[in-house]
């Protein structure tokens, strides 16, 4: 029997850029982003599962939960556990080197670089290696400070309300999701595997925490997500739409952190593909193809590159240049590559929580300190039993997933050949392998804690989820097919609870006193 359509979620599933923006302003008009009651925020979150839950029951009854408002109702229950946390959230809360916003002082961090260009709608002249955060290409800044003037023209004079940067880092969020989502549909994920990809993707921890964050992080992973979706329609249908949509993404994107570049790997791949395709075809198609990547570089190279080629021309800067972090609790320099990737020390067991070593404690592999901070970045919560136990129980659901998804790699690889999505399965076991070079590299590197962070490699959430999902095409020995497809569903499942329940309420947790202890 088909199912009825349902007119509100319909509207949602196909406008759900449009309609999040909408429901963002609405918070943003309504409570400037803060609620000072952390009461009163879980008291929205907590209403607001049960009307989106309600909804799912009345849409079954009356037959009307397709598959497409299965999947808009997991992303609105991410949707409101996120509204809820940024509204609890301070603006000096759980942030990445923002400093303090303060209109006499333009700092080196992230709040001073937001309002240097404010003030001056312009980068400085001056050696960027000299002024901290400055070092990072500016168009975050620049949308973050015409944001500023634009709410400014609506609030009191005399008065500032930084926390309305946080409407966009919300929004980013919500539209980078929705984008994640549709970079994976576009990789021949089955339609009865949607409903576990959106149950990871909608309430991916890591991007809960970035939804608050006032940095350049979100709106990048944002750009990246984008281009790779548009690199991807191109890959499969051409069109100058596509290419000059993924070219400006990614420019955007990498004029917002240089890090955007690693896309070249895995869509420069299809980007190949496709060009050898065409011109072995000996039609139009080989010269228009060729025609359209060299407008991609024209259009994408200037946006990604022109503020680092500045300041190496202008001031002899290196094009690759990041500013190394020097809190001596962080250093990890004493430990060797083979312990920062293979010395894994009693984990999960005894500590869940990042140790970011002000106490003596180090997390020094790199993907124990990868694991941790994309489901708690740097919080530390080991001193309340709830917060600890729901905690324990999300790290292991997320583990298991993770092992799942590393055998759906390997199936995947064996059995490419069976599939019509090889090459958009290639470009991701390409994105899998370049990420992980990346990420060893940029971590022995930069030797601090902070390097290892999940939130400097994000699009593992692409080639993860992809290759979760085609984990459930294995046939289990003894046992009926789709075994391993509803074993799945009920982890991913389990992983948004622990997820949305973890959020939740971590606005009850204080922390306590940190004993502060000297490097050795």
């Amino acid at each position: 029997m088909s199912l009825k359509q349902d007119k509100v979620t319909t509207a949602v599933y196909k406008h759900p850029f449009i309609i999040t923006a909408l429901l963002v302003l609405v918070v943003l008009v309504s409570t400037g982003m803060q609620i000072n009651s952390n009461e009163v925020c879980c008291a929205i979150m907590v209403l607001g599962y049960l009307v989106v839950l309600g909804y799912g029951i009345y849409l079954r009854r009356s037959k009307k939960l397709t598959d497409e408002a299965l999947i808009t109702l997991i992303f609105t229950l991410g949707f409101v556990m996120r509204l809820g946390y940024v509204l609890y959230t301070g603006l000096y809360v759980r942030q990445c080197d923002l400093g303090d916003f303060a209109d006499t002082n333009h700092n080196f961090w992230h709040s001073g670089y937001i309002l240097y260009v404010r003030d001056h709608l312009s980068v400085p002249n001056v050696d960027i290696r000299k002024m901290g955060e400055f070092y990072h290409p500016p168009f975050h800044y620049f949308v973050s400070a015409i944001f500023l003037k634009l709410t400014g023209l609506f609030l009191p004079k005399g008065t500032e309300h930084y926390e309305v940067l946080q409407a966009l880092s919300m929004l980013w969020t919500q539209w980078a999701l929705i984008m994640a989502y549709k970079v994976i549909k576009e990789c021949g994920a089955k339609k009865e595997s949607l409903p576990s990809a959106a149950f990871i993707i909608s309430a991916f921890p890591a991007f809960t925490l970035m939804s608050a964050s006032i940095n350049n992080d979100i709106l990048s992973i944002l750009l990246y997500f984008t281009g790779f979706y548009f690199g991807l329609r191109w890959f499969k249908e051409g069109g100058w739409k596509n290419i000059i949509f993924s070219a400006l993404a990614i420019g955007f994107g990498m004029m917002t952190k240089l890090s955007v570049g690693m896309i070249a790997f895995p869509v420069g791949f299809l980007f190949i593909v496709k060009l050898v395709r065409d011109l072995k075809a000996k039609s139009k198609e080989g010269g228009r193809s060729f025609l359209q990547l060299a407008v991609f570089g024209i259009v994408c190279a200037p946006l990604g590159l022109w503020y680092q080629v500045r300041n190496y021309i202008k001031f002899g800067v290196p094009l690759t240049y990041v500013l190394r972090a020097d809190n001596p609790y962080q250093d990890l320099t004493k430990y060797t590559p083979v312990q920062r990737i293979f010395g894994f020390y009693g984990f999960p067991i005894e500590d869940f929580f990042m140790n970011l070593g002000s106490d003596g404690e180090q997390d020094y592999n790199i993907f124990t300190a990868q694991v941790k901070t994309a489901l708690f970045g740097g919080e530390n919560c080991r001193d309340d039993l709830l917060m600890s136990m729901s905690g324990y129980v999300l790290l292991l659901v997320f583990l298991a997933l993770i092992a799942i998804s590393v055998i759906g790699f390997i199936y995947a690889i064996i059995t490419i050949k069976k599939r019509k999505s090889l090459w958009e399965e290639l470009a991701m076991a390409v994105l899998a392998i370049s990420q992980t070079v990346s990420v060893i590299s940029f971590s022995l590197n930069y030797p601090h804690i902070c390097s290892q962070d999940f939130r400097y490699s994000t699009p593992f959430i692409l080639c993860g989820t992809v290759f979760l999902l085609r984990a459930g095409d294995i046939k289990i020995p003894g046992l009926r097919d789709g075994v391993a497809q509803k074993l799945i569903k009920v982890l991913s499942g389990a992983f948004l609870v622990l997820a949305i329940l973890f959020y939740t309420i971590l606005w009850t947790y204080v922390k306590g006193e940190v004993a502060v202890v000297t490097p050795t």
